[in-house]
């Protein structure tokens, strides 16, 4: 039967903003520190993590002289500057995507960024009224690909997961919004064949979601 979700939930990087270049720069500055050179297939491992976690998977990788707490402040402390010094734009449809659910449901973002970053990032795009819940998964016991933010953003919502679609491109995304036991509509940044297979619907951007798109889901 078709099933009407209450509430969306956007993850926000590389899916409304573009910070992957962001992300990238913060990383290579751990990694310079450690000693080891930044690569795709390194950095598959961590994809679509939060910034302490990021660092305390490179951490366990690679067993560094550093303590993991000194890698999660030279990595946040990177990714800070690099969102207040970089150029933030929206992803393809991203802004086609906001516009055309603004006033259907209520719209949360549910990121791995730091707080003030969620704040920075759709202030600059000019979207940040649109979204009535903003959480980071820093604020969490437990970032993705556990359930907590999803389920953190659905209370402050006042939606039942079960009712919430949440909006991804990440693997540890889809994973975490599947095990909050909520729908989940994927752009897929990495990991597409993985991601298909756990996902609701998969898309090629933003914008080729429609209404009609959400409203047909069928559980």
């Amino acid at each position: 039967m078709n099933y009407h979700p209450k509430a969306l939930i956007f993850d926000m990087d590389d899916t409304l903003v573009a910070t992957s270049a962001l992300w990238r720069e913060a990383e290579v500055r751990l990694l310079e520190e450690i000693g080891h050179t930044w690569s795709p297939e390194f950095a598959i491992q961590y994809k679509g993590m939060n910034a302490l976690d990021v660092a305390a998977t490179i951490h366990r990788l690679l067993r560094p002289k550093l303590s993991v707490q000194s890698s999660q402040e030279i990595m946040r402390n990177a990714l800070l500057q690099a969102f207040e010094n970089g150029s933030l734009k929206p992803m393809p449809g991203a802004e086609i995507c906001i516009r055309a659910f603004t006033g259907i449901l209520p719209l949360a973002v549910a990121s791995g960024s730091p707080p003030p970053l969620i704040e920075l990032a759709l202030q600059r795009l000019e979207v940040r009224d649109a979204f009535s819940v903003l959480v980071s998964s820093e604020t969490g016991a437990r970032g993705k690909p556990s359930p907590d933010i999803f389920l953190a953003a659905a209370g402050e919502l006042g939606v039942d997961p079960s009712r919430c679609l949440v909006v991804e491109d990440s693997l540890v995304g889809v994973q975490a919004a599947r095990a909050a036991g909520m729908a989940c509509f994927a752009i897929p940044s990495s990991s597409p064949t993985e991601i298909a297979q756990i996902a609701t619907r998969t898309f090629p951007s933003l914008g080729d979601v429609t209404l009609e798109d959400v409203m047909s889901i069928t559980r």
